[in-house]
């Protein structure tokens, strides 16, 4: 009886203060989010040119979304999209490679993965593997010999190195993929040890990065690289799968943390933020994946006779055509 008649006298203070505690928790969860998201982009914004403040007031050719009414998306561009191996001593060297043809308004995105020996000219070094492009100028090598080897634009770049994977993955819970074989390879020079058994499993970050990379064997015939291609695929799209689900969002400040450590990008914090409400927002995102179809062959190359992979002209012009095509308004 005292419950009950304290409550009617004092009910509508009690409701009072318990709703205006929640709202107070929830701006202090807003602005700790914010925090902790301008410091994840001020860490992994990196201008491909260097120059930091300039590149930042020139990125001004994607608009980004409103905010405040949500009604406009960014407007279609390309990005290439680098898996980094950096190892303590030795130049970083881009063991994945792909351009992704992004169109927020239609929410979708146009994968096409680039074979590491493609033979390209890379700007002030010749022609080579595109793969050594990284080690000899960064990112910026790297773009520039896609563009004059595709003739496109290339409009931003994501990296994100191989510690950064492993970490993301782990802290989504892994990854479900069908291992279609044993895979079994080992190189103690470089500290590589792969044991991945068949079967539908959830991989760990350091057995997603494994079946990405695996090409080698120790029990038979090796892999092509079309084939690696295609599980590095697999594995995007099993990540990208997790990228609208609950989960994300509640790991969300320990993903910004990995993410600020292990992420370079010259998209600046508007557009992450504006990519981030295209498509997060529940509605079915579409991945087409895609790759860049040539032979391997061997040639002499500085006075020595090596393998590289040769992409004929009308693929390169497929390739082309497909990019623009998806990213035209």
């Amino acid at each position: 009886m005292f419950i009950w008649s304290f409550f009617k006298r004092h009910g509508k203070q009690i409701a009072f203060h318990t709703l205006s505690c929640l709202a107070i928790g929830a701006l202090l969860l807003v602005a700790y989010s914010a925090y902790q998201y301008k410091q994840m982009t001020n860490q992994w914004y990196a201008p491909i040119d260097g120059a930091k403040g300039s590149a930042k007031q020139a990125a001004v050719s994607l608009p980004p979304r409103d905010l405040l009414t949500g009604t406009e998306p960014l407007k279609p561009f390309v990005a290439l999209l680098l898996g980094v191996d950096s190892r303590d001593g030795e130049s970083a060297r881009s063991d994945t490679m792909m351009l992704a043809a992004i169109h927020p308004g239609k929410q979708s995105v146009y994968l096409l993965a680039i074979p590491r020996d493609s033979y390209m000219e890379l700007p002030g070094k010749g022609y080579d593997k595109v793969n050594h492009a990284m080690a000899f100028g960064g990112p910026k090598m790297v773009k520039e010999s896609l563009e004059k080897y595709l003739q496109i634009k290339i409009d931003r770049y994501i990296s994100v190195d191989f510690d950064g994977f492993r970490q993301i993955v782990d802290e989504l819970g892994g990854v479900t993929v069908d291992v279609k074989k044993r895979m079994k390879y080992s190189d103690p020079s470089d500290d590589t040890y792969i044991d991945i058994q068949p079967g539908l499993q959830t991989l760990s970050g350091e057995q997603a990065l494994d079946y990405a990379r695996y090409r080698k064997s120790d029990l038979g015939k090796e892999d092509s690289d079309y084939m690696r291609i295609d599980r590095q695929q697999e594995i995007l799209k099993a990540l990208a799968s997790k990228g609208t689900s609950l989960q994300v969002y509640t790991k969300a400040f320990s993903l910004m943390e990995i993410l600020g450590q292990h992420v370079k990008t010259d998209l600046t914090e508007q557009e992450i933020a504006s990519l981030l409400l295209s498509y997060g927002d529940g509605t079915p995102n579409s991945i087409q994946a895609d790759t860049l179809v040539g032979q391997d062959e061997r040639i002499w190359h500085n006075g020595i006779v090596g393998w590289y992979h040769l992409v004929p002209t009308s693929e390169r012009e497929r390739a082309r055509q497909q990019i623009v095509k998806e990213v035209t308004p």
